[in-house]
């Protein structure tokens, strides 16, 4: 998968700023459970505000698991990963119940 930019919902910044930081603090456990189960080495998230205001997610997912994360993700019944879902959902306006987006463009 490698990195790629995600655009936050126009309004949901703080709900993003939220889900990162439950994902570094009281939830670290679980993504990091959630990482090794996918079979991903390295799994971060940046973020950069574009020249014209439009905030971004900057994501790395990386590792021999990482092509298949959304597809696994989107299916998945794990408790924790229905919560993660619920997260990108909210934040990003991805709806896992259809097909998922076309891969963005690589940065790396």
């Amino acid at each position: 998968m490698g990195a790629f930019a995600v655009p936050i919902v126009p309004g949901k910044l703080d709900a993003w700023k939220a889900w990162a930081a439950e994902l570094t603090g009281p939830r670290k456990a679980e993504f990091e459970d959630m990482n090794a189960r996918y079979n991903l080495t390295d799994h971060r998230a940046w973020l950069q505000t574009t020249p014209d205001g439009q905030h971004m997610s900057v994501v790395l997912v990386d590792g021999p698991g990482a092509d298949d994360l959304m597809l696994k993700l989107a299916t998945s019944e794990n408790g924790f990963d229905a919560w993660f879902r619920a997260g990108i959902s909210e934040v990003h306006g991805i709806d896992f119940s259809g097909p998922l987006p076309p891969p963005t463009q690589r940065f790396l």
